[in-house]
Order: structure tokens, then sequence, then C-alpha cells
């Protein structure tokens, strides 16, 4: 599959009682991250502007989900994108299901 595909989470917000928006698309190196607040490069883990986010919203966040994140990104060229956005679901559905398992 082509890693020009771009791919969304969407996570949802106590604070504004709807789902945030996050883009993620395959980069060399990481990924190119966007939402309504920021936009750039970050890592394959998501780091730092996809946790930054997450903490300007008040979001907390599942521990290990930078490897999750970083396992996606090597899976990438080996599915197809329908499959690939499965996981970015089940993965907004994790974080969006986290309580306290870890804040800064």
């Amino acid at each position: 599959m082509s890693s020009t595909s771009r791919f969304k989470m969407q996570i949802y917000s106590p604070q504004w009682g709807d789902k945030d928006l996050y883009h993620f698309k395959k980069t060399k190196r990481g990924w190119e991250f966007e939402n309504y607040r920021c936009k750039g490069e970050v890592d394959k883990g998501g780091n730092p502007l996809f946790y930054k986010a997450l903490v300007t919203e008040s979001l907390s966040y599942p521990n290990h989900l930078e490897e999750y994140l970083s396992n996606v990104w090597g899976k990438v060229e080996v599915l197809n994108k329908e499959q690939v956005q499965n996981i970015f679901d089940e993965i907004s559905e994790w974080v969006s299901a986290s309580k306290n398992d870890r804040f800064y």
C-alpha cells in the first residue's frame, strides 16, 4: 500500500463533549501529524505533537500508546488502507476510554 494515505483518529474529548479529529500520514521517519491546533512532523510513536495535543485537551492516554503507533507505522506498507484505518479506529476507542492511565 502507498504510504501517502492519510489516517484519522477520532478521540472523545469530555471537555467539549465531542470527538476531536487527529490525522496521521506516514513519512520516511515518522508521521505528518495534524489536528485543529497544530500540524507538523512527529516520530513513529507520535512524539511530540500528538501527546502535546492530548495534554492540551486534558486527555489522559494509555500506557504504551507510543509503541502501538510505532507498530502501526511499520504495518502501513503491508496492510491495505482499510486495515490500517481499522487499527487507528481501535486506538481511538482505546484512548477515548482511557481514564488516568497516564497523564502529564
